[in-house]
C-alpha cells in the first residue's frame, strides 16, 4: 500500500540558478527600498525643513567673476539660460523635497517594493503570478512620481531612476517564465517547498 502512494508522487522541477540569482538580488533590492520608504516616511519632516532653511543650488564661481565684466548679447543670453535652468531646478527639488510629496513618494514606493517583494517570493515557489505581480510593483513605481509630480520631467526622471532597473528585471524575469508553472494548487506549492528552498 505504501508503495503505491509514492508512485504518484514526482520529483519538483529545479529552480534554473539564472532564476535563483534574479529571485535573490529582487530580495536585496527591495528589502532595501522598503527600509528607505519607511526611513523617508518617518524623516520627512527634518528633510523638508532642512532644505527650506537654506539648501540652495550655487551657481557657478565662473558665472560670478564675468559678472563684472562688460557683458555682450551673447553672454547675457547664456546667462538668461543660465538662470532660467536654475529656477527650474529649485522648482523641480522644491517639489520633491516638498513634506507631503516625500510622505507619498515613500507610500507609493513601499506598496511597490512590497509587490515586487511578493512576486519574487513566489517566483523562487517557481510560481507565474509572481512574475505579474512583479510587473504590477514596478508599475506602480513608474505612477507614483507622475502622480505627484505631474509633467516635471526634472522630478519624475530624479525620483524614478530606481524604475529602469525594474524594467530590466521584467525582461530578465521573462526569459524564465518557461520554468514557471501556473496554477495555484497546494500540491504545486507543497512540491515547490520540498525541493527548491
Amino acid at each position: 500500500m505504501e508503495n503505491n502512494l509514492y508512485d504518484f508522487e514526482t520529483e519538483p522541477e529545479k529552480r534554473p540558478s539564472f532564476l535563483t540569482w534574479l529571485c535573490i538580488l529582487t530580495f536585496i533590492g527591495s528589502g532595501w527600498a522598503i527600509l528607505s520608504c519607511i526611513w523617508s516616511y518617518t524623516t520627512a519632516h527634518q528633510t523638508a525643513t532642512a532644505f527650506s532653511q537654506g539648501v540652495q543650488i550655487k551657481v557657478d564661481s565662473t558665472f560670478k567673476a564675468n559678472s563684472s565684466l562688460k557683458k555682450d548679447t551673447a553672454s547675457i543670453g547664456v546667462e538668461r539660460r543660465n538662470t532660467s535652468f536654475e529656477r527650474k531646478m529649485k522648482s523641480s527639488f522644491s517639489k520633491i523635497l516638498n513634506e507631503e510629496n516625500i510622505r507619498g513618494a515613500a507610500i507609493g514606493g513601499f506598496i511597490a517594493a512590497l509587490l515586487t517583494l511578493a512576486g519574487a517570493i513566489l517566483m523562487w515557489w517557481q510560481r507565474r503570478e509572481g512574475f505579474y505581480l512583479y510587473i504590477a510593483g514596478v508599475v506602480v513605481g513608474i505612477i507614483i512620481p507622475f502622480y505627484l509630480f505631474g509633467n516635471d520631467l526634472l522630478a519624475v526622471g530624479a525620483s524614478s531612476f530606481a524604475n529602469f532597473f525594474g524594467l530590466v528585471f521584467i525582461a530578465l524575469y521573462a526569459l524564465n517564465l518557461k520554468s514557471m508553472r501556473t496554477g495555484s494548487s497546494k500540491n504545486n506549492l507543497e512540491s515547490g517547498r520540498t525541493g527548491n528552498f
